[in-house]
């Protein structure tokens, strides 16, 4: 992540905007990736990026989004949001973390999930995304931040796998 996408992230976040805003922003851009081409193409003018950006964003999100075109750093949105995330939760005292499960843990598994995280982080809250994941083969990964703890089947094999080439 470069760090004009961190400070577009930390920007994002100092205007306010509403966090639901900004996650179906992120929704849009992940589902529609034509929305992005169309913003990042060096082809199509200004004025039509600017139209496109008033037709299909919230009014609070606009002059963000502009600003990030006019500077030609649109491709970098997915990484202004995670950014945004970020530092949403460093200023809140929460954590992010994703977990990549092959079973859906139930509800007491999450709650021992984030306590676990809360502790080892010393954080207040745990924002927990899920993601299902099939390749794992069991178990389960999560990832927060650049720190990845790997209890899946997958991963297993290949420290096993490691372990047997080291001989």
């Amino acid at each position: 992540m470069t760090q004009a996408a961190n400070n577009y992230g930390q920007v994002l976040y100092e205007l306010k905007v509403p966090k639901e805003i900004v996650e179906e922003a992120e929704v849009l851009f992940r589902e529609v990736p034509q929305l992005k081409e169309a913003l990042v193409s060096p082809v199509v003018k200004k004025s039509e990026k600017n139209r496109v950006i008033d037709r299909v964003f919230p009014a609070e999100l606009r002059n963000f989004l502009k600003v990030l075109c006019g500077h030609q750093d649109m491709g970098e949105v997915e990484d202004v949001f995670e950014a945004y995330h970020a530092y949403a939760c460093e200023q809140e005292g929460s954590l992010r973390a994703t977990l990549y499960y092959v079973t859906e843990p139930d509800a007491e598994q999450l709650k021992k999930i984030k306590q676990m995280l809360m502790k080892k982080y010393q954080k207040q809250d745990v924002e927990l995304r899920l993601v299902k994941d099939s390749s794992l083969g069991g178990g389960f990964v999560i990832r927060t931040g650049d720190m990845e703890t790997d209890w899946s089947i997958k991963g297993r094999m290949k420290q096993l796998e490691q372990i047997l080439m080291r001989r």
